[in-house]
């Protein structure tokens, strides 16, 4: 019944008879005036134009499960555009994060690279502490050979004049035991 009266309304008519007699009933017709005419004026008499027969697309209205999919698909769509902003700020905090511990690593090394620096010199220093005493000792030990060799120059003719004291002493034996030989015992 509703959907008749409904129907009633949008073709102008009066709701029925019922209706008329009904004291809480109230008849609002509302007329839509013409763009051609102004304002203040009255609108004359509406001319209906002749009933033609209508195709089923004019008439076709869209169906209530149609209007509850698109619905449903603007919502779902409204999620999801939700869920990728909640995603975007979700990955933005964390590379926040990771640009933080990224700093902290830089720090972190760059302390180390310093403290290796640091380490290369020291270690330059003593290198260069080494190369001096390694310096220090070879010019010692050449100084020694040079000694050694002074000492071989001077020891060289030694095996000559001991073998000159041999051949002395030897003669000198010799000439003893002759003499002992020689003289009488007594």
């Amino acid at each position: 019944m509703q959907a008749a009266a409904f129907k009633d309304k949008h073709r102008g008519e009066t709701g029925g008879s019922k209706d008329a007699c009904d004291p809480e009933y109230e008849n609002i017709t509302l007329t839509c005036r013409d763009r051609n005419q102004p304002k203040g004026g009255h609108p004359g008499p509406l001319k209906r134009a002749p009933a033609q027969p209508r195709s089923p697309s004019d008439s076709a209205q869209v169906p209530v499960w149609l209007q509850r999919s698109v619905t449903s698909l603007y919502v779902f769509l409204t999620l999801i555009f939700l869920f990728c902003i909640a995603l975007s700020a979700l990955v933005l905090v964390k590379t926040a994060e990771m640009s933080r511990e990224m700093l902290s690593l830089k720090r972190e090394l760059s302390n180390i690279s310093n403290s290796a620096l640091e380490c290369q010199e020291e270690q330059r220093k003593g290198w260069i502490k080494v190369q001096r005493h390694i310096q220090e000792v070879t010019s010692s030990i050449v100084t020694v050979q040079n000694q050694v060799k002074a000492a071989d120059q001077r020891l060289k003719p030694v095996p000559t004049d001991i073998t000159q004291i041999k051949q002395n002493t030897q003669k000198i034996l010799e000439a003893l035991e002759k003499k002992s030989n020689t003289q009488p015992a007594k």
